[in-house]
Order: structure tokens, then sequence, then C-alpha cells
């Protein structure tokens, strides 16, 4: 059996396809027979152009999840509630569940209100709150990413898969530091983190901070293979790539592939 991890919406995307490269975030993680959409991009039409492109009915998805209430990673939530026939589970950090449905995405985020959905598409959304490790399958596990003190750093979730060779982590975009989640996931887990996927906010280091992030990776962490997007930086990436290889750094656009076995 395999774990598959699709980009469906990032600010690349694969060249020679019809997919929409957009300012972002949205992965499908397809695991245990069950389909969860991290994430839903910052334009619902993008996000359902793409699904679209992957011939991705947004019916067969099992739940969302939301990773933290910035507008490119939850802008597309109503286009894909719509765009079902079936209520689905969106799970939600608690500063979102708070607000309520109605409220949900009429969330100001960096002077960019979303809208408010209608009723009828609120009925479409079963909404969760999860701040906390949470089994959602087998083999797929959603968990907060803390910050270093306590009351500080951004509500965000991130998804772990297990498999075979260790935890594969999925983020938004660990605003609350990677290495230190890193660790967090292998304290939980008992597992190396084999690979990380999607965005790392590395792309405000400069490349001194960076070249220290690799090391912790080598020293601390195995060196965990990297499929990156969004905001981990294109100057950041290749600084990864200069301290970990070519073979250790991958992009991670819109219609990006990763499997693992289970």
């Amino acid at each position: 059996m395999k774990a598959v991890v699709i980009c469906v919406y990032d600010e690349g995307a694969v060249v020679g396809t019809s997919l929409i490269g957009a300012r972002g975030l949205s992965i499908l993680v397809d695991v245990d027979n069950e389909r969860t959409l991290f994430d839903t991009g910052m334009r619902g039409r993008y996000l359902m152009h793409n699904l679209d492109i992957l011939e991705m009915n947004a019916d067969t998805v099992d739940r969302v999840v939301v990773s933290h209430a910035h507008i490119a990673h939850v802008g597309g939530l109503e286009a894909f509630l719509e765009g079902r026939e079936r209520t689905v589970e969106v799970i939600v950090t608690q500063d979102l569940k708070d607000m309520g449905p109605v409220k949900l995405l009429g969330l100001p985020v960096k002077k960019a209100p979303l809208s408010k959905m209608s009723s009828e598409t609120i009925g479409k959304a079963d909404i969760r709150e999860i701040d906390e490790w949470t089994q959602l399958s087998e083999h797929l596990f959603i968990t907060d990413i803390p910050a270093a003190s306590p009351g500080e750093g951004v509500k965000e979730n991130a998804l772990v898969v297990m498999t075979a060779k260790g935890a594969v982590v999925i983020c938004g975009c660990c605003h609350n530091g990677l290495t230190q989640f890193l660790s967090y996931v292998e304290e939980m887990t008992k597992k190396k983190v084999c690979a990380v996927i999607g965005g790392t906010h590395l792309i405000k280091m400069n490349k001194d901070e960076v070249f220290a992030t690799a090391e912790s990776l080598k020293d601390e962490h195995g060196t965990p293979m990297l499929y990156l997007n969004h905001c981990s930086g294109v100057k950041q990436v290749t600084n990864l790539r200069v301290k970990l290889g070519l073979k250790g750094v991958h992009d991670f656009y819109a219609g990006t592939v990763a499997e693992f076995d289970i």
C-alpha cells in the first residue's frame, strides 16, 4: 500500500500542464482509502480548475483540513464547498472555529476579507476544531505546530503520515519553526521524520540562517527528503540544495506527486 501526496495549488505549476500556478497552497493526501484536502489555496476558481485538471471530483474528498487562518490557505474553501453535493468535515484551528461557520469566510486576513458563505454552502461544512495530536485514520494524524513559547506564534495545524520509512510531515507554512516542529513529531511518533512536504516559511531567512537550518536537518533529523513550495522561498530552497544536494530538495509545484510505502 502507498500514501500518495499531490500538490493541487501552489505558486508554481508543472510545465506542460494546464494547471494554474497562483499564490496559496493546497495538497491532497490519499491514504487508507481516504482523501484529505489540506488547505484550499487563495482563489476558489483556481482550486476547482486544478482539481478538474487532476481529475479529482470535489465529492471524492473525505475531509478538509485548514492549516491556519491566512487567506492563501482558506480562500478556496467556499468554492470547494459549492462544488460538492454532499457535506464534508472541515477541520480548523480554534481561532477559526470560534468565529462559527457563518463568519468563517468573513475573516479579514492581511486586509483581504473573504466573502461570507451562503446558508446553503454553510450547510455543506461540518466544522470541527482540532488543536492537538489526533489520529484521523490508520496512518494519518493531525497536530498543532507548537510555538517556542506558550501563547505566542500562529495557531497552525499540520498533517503527519506514518510510512514504512518514518513520519512524513505536511505543513502549510510552519510559522512556528520547522526544525522545532520536526523534533516534536519525532517525540510523538518515536520515529524519524523521513520527508517534509509543503510550505516551511524559510522565505524570510538569510543565507546563513538557511545553512543553519540545513545543518540541523542533517545533524538532528537524519536529512529528511524535502518537497518544498509556497512560503519556502526560491533563494532559500536553492541555499538548502547547496548544503543538502539536488537529490534531497525537490520543488513541489501544482501537479507534483510524491508516493510513500506504508
